[in-house]
């Protein structure tokens, strides 16, 4: 699907999300299929939940839990699937300096592997979220990886290899957060930022 010519729309058109609120930045929710790597039933199965616990990130949904990454330190995470159900997940850490660097967990399709990429400390509160889960969309749907950086709101995509940076909105102020990212009751894709 990606944004229509990369851009945010001129008027807003609120709607609840398809997953629970984000409430805190240690627990996420993303609808995702069967299983890790099982889409026979399509990406609207079970809303899967991502969280911290123990020095691990995990997820789970009805049936099934995972423990994917151990990380020290972590302090935010977010949760998506691509449409072959890898997961994708953007969290940030806390070094001994107090500072917070960004991270990005992705299946490479160019490696055939999962791997973690680094994107750095300028990056604040970043987000992952399919934007379309029907499977009749599959050719055009992308994992959206969206964050805060210098105070302006970018965005990068999964078929772009997540190389390619976008920006969506400026001078959103020096404390400006990303809140949860994701399609809506509206079928549009939003950006929640304060």
């Amino acid at each position: 699907m990606s944004l229509p010519e990369n851009k945010l729309s001129t008027r807003p058109i609120y709607g609840a999300f398809l997953v629970p609120d984000k409430a805190e930045p240690l627990v996420d929710f993303e609808w995702g299929g069967v299983d890790l790597l099982d889409t026979s039933q399509g990406l609207q199965v079970y809303i899967w939940k991502c969280y911290y616990k123990d020095n691990w990130i995990c997820i789970e949904n009805d049936v099934v839990q995972y423990q994917l990454l151990n990380v020290e330190n972590v302090k935010s995470l977010s949760l998506s699937f691509d449409f072959n159900m890898h997961p994708t997940i953007a969290y940030t850490t806390e070094n001994v300096d107090k500072q917070i660097s960004t991270f990005l967990y992705w299946y490479d399709t160019a490696q055939a592997a999962q791997i973690t990429t680094e994107y750095g400390t300028e990056y604040i509160t970043p987000q992952v979220s399919l934007d379309d889960h029907r499977l009749h969309q599959s050719a055009n749907a992308d994992i959206i990886f969206a964050y805060i950086k210098n105070s302006n709101l970018y965005y990068r995509q999964q078929r772009d290899r997540f190389l390619i940076e976008r920006l969506l909105a400026e001078n959103l102020g020096e404390h400006a957060e990303l809140i949860q990212i994701g399609m809506s009751t509206k079928n549009r894709f939003q950006f929640v930022y304060s």
